[in-house]
């Protein structure tokens, strides 16, 4: 796949990529909808109980924690019910859109699902794959929907005027600057691997690793000797070490509660006293979790992960928005190195297949049912933007995930 841009190169929009809201009500759950001055005041004026019984005697917003507000247009937010959907969710439809029209809803609403990244080279447009619809690839494609586009764009500056991403100090690993055009070289050799059909997709992040080592030793001077640059995943086995860093990962990816936002970093130190905990031989590897069970990576691993075409679509779209909107590395993710963020984003694949396994199986499956993948993947991209790596976390993840060989290490259980 690669991008169709505008000719004022505003805009830069993935190929391959379709959305169409579903109807299926499923967006309108898991958080609390942030609501900013304006939005609060058009909608907390309407008296709601005169026009639903349902609104009768519900407390429908809360103003914003401090902590909440900081660095965010936001004031205010609508209350989530007991059932964790949205209370102006009626009939699997936005009741606030229904009785007036989309621009009375919350200004999130009115751009979600489509994301907006500021770079050098423009704006690059995603669909947030916590939508149904983006997850199945429903609808028209984005390159078809461009003024439209063009519109929420215009919305999203309005909302974040001040957000302007830092991609001066993007590096490739710590202390090795790389310069924008430098990026994009590496990042169409990645999307030109990762387009590779002939190779299993964990196969493929393989080699997107190994390519981004050999530009790495290329600006050393040196280069991979023909030998190594033959990957074979099933020869490579977890380290201790690799699963105390993948219990503090899907801690975050798949917390068995809602997290509040103390809980949403990755826990450094929890992670480093685990690490050294495992050095002395204690420790347990890595339990996948569902409601009212869990299971080990063994077990789950006896679910099948079939090589269709729906299920490898929803991983492979996953994996090429998040290296195509650049939300992996650097201004888009924690302002981690490229092979870093490339390393975590494999980290939270493998995670992801072992969790849509547990899941499936928790429910009497032999083999992962797309219903799982879905809600699974779900509930990684709404994680992937709710948490983040400050300071000591992210020097941490740093250290932990530069090596190549760990990398190949994690992907030799993704299959």
């Amino acid at each position: 796949m690669s991008g169709s841009e505008s000719s004022s190169n505003s805009l830069i929009i993935p190929e391959g990529i379709n959305y169409e809201c579903m109807g299926c009500g499923k967006c309108c759950s898991g958080w609390s909808v942030p609501l900013t001055a304006p939005d609060y005041e058009r909608i907390s004026k309407v008296d709601w109980a005169a026009k639903n019984d349902k609104f009768e005697g519900i407390e429908l917003f809360r103003e914003l924690k401090d902590y909440e507000k900081k660095g965010s247009p936001y004031t205010h937010a609508i209350k989530h019910g007991d059932d964790g959907f949205c209370p102006f969710l009626v009939n699997n439809l936005c009741y606030i859109h229904s009785t007036f029209e989309s621009k009375t809803k919350p200004s999130i609403c009115q751009l979600f699902p489509y994301n907006f990244n500021e770079t050098p080279s423009g704006f690059v447009s995603t669909v947030s794959f916590v939508s149904v619809g983006a997850v199945k690839n429903s609808g028209k494609a984005l390159t078809e929907q461009r003024d439209y586009l063009e519109t929420k764009l215009g919305e999203f500056k309005a909302l974040y005027p001040d957000h302007h991403p830092n991609w001066s100090k993007i590096e490739l690993v710590k202390e090795v600057p790389l310069t924008w055009n430098e990026y994009l070289e590496i990042e169409a050799r990645l999307l030109a691997i990762l387009s590779d059909g002939t190779k299993s997709l964990s196969l493929r992040l393989a080699h997107m690793s190994l390519a981004i080592v050999e530009v790495y030793l290329g600006k050393r001077g040196s280069s991979l000797p023909e030998s190594q640059k033959q990957i074979e995943l099933n020869r490579h086995s977890l380290k201790k070490s690799d699963h105390v860093l993948l219990r503090e990962l899907y801690r975050l990816y798949f917390p068995e509660r809602l997290l509040n936002r103390a809980d949403m970093n990755f826990s450094a130190s929890k992670y480093m006293l685990s690490s050294f905990a495992s050095k002395l031989g204690i420790g347990s590897p890595l339990s996948l979790k569902v409601p009212g069970d869990s299971y080990s990576i063994e077990s789950v691993k006896e679910v099948a992960f079939p090589s269709e075409e729906v299920l490898e679509g929803i991983l492979y779209r996953f994996i090429y928005q998040r290296i195509f909107g650049k939300l992996y590395f650097g201004a888009g993710y924690g302002q981690l190195s490229l092979m870093v963020g490339f390393h975590h984003l494999v980290a939270a694949y493998v995670l992801l297949k072992l969790q849509a396994r547990a899941v499936s199986r928790s429910r009497g499956f032999k083999a992962v049912q797309e219903a799982d993948l879905i809600s699974c993947v779900r509930m990684l991209e709404k994680r992937l933007g709710d948490s983040s790596l400050d300071g000591y976390a992210a020097a941490v993840v740093e250290l932990e995930l530069q090596s190549h060989g760990r990398c190949l290490r994690l992907l030799s259980i993704a299959d």
